[in-house]
């Protein structure tokens, strides 16, 4: 039953020959996205740390979506990585600016 939708859309095809690639990404973009703001939640990222890091990542991310769309990048080995790196960026600055919304003080630091 799925031989036959395979065949007779090349796009799916496509996708499927990459799913080599697809779920590790997933999995390890999920991680970071969850890994972050766990931190956050246990004090252990301070609020300039993860401001900082989330934008830095975010412009780090344009640049690099940028340079995965040029023709002599996009569909090599080069461009794969530049992919899985720029996603890997995007989760970052997602995880961090998820991170402030969970943040914690540490214990010793308040207003006194």
């Amino acid at each position: 039953m799925i031989a036959p939708a395979l065949a007779s859309s090349p796009g799916l095809l496509l996708f499927a020959a990459r799913l080599d690639v697809v779920i590790p990404l997933s999995i390890l973009c999920l991680f970071v996205l969850v890994a972050i703001p766990l931190a956050a939640r246990r004090g252990k990222i301070t609020i300039p740390t993860s401001v900082w890091t989330g934008l830095g990542a975010a412009v780090l991310s344009l640049v690099t979506g940028k340079l995965a769309g040029v023709n002599g990048v996009r569909g090599t080995l080069k461009g794969i990585i530049v992919s899985v790196l720029l996603f890997l960026l995007v989760a970052t600055a997602v995880g961090c600016f998820v991170g402030l919304y969970f943040l914690r003080e540490p214990p010793g630091e308040g207003n006194e």
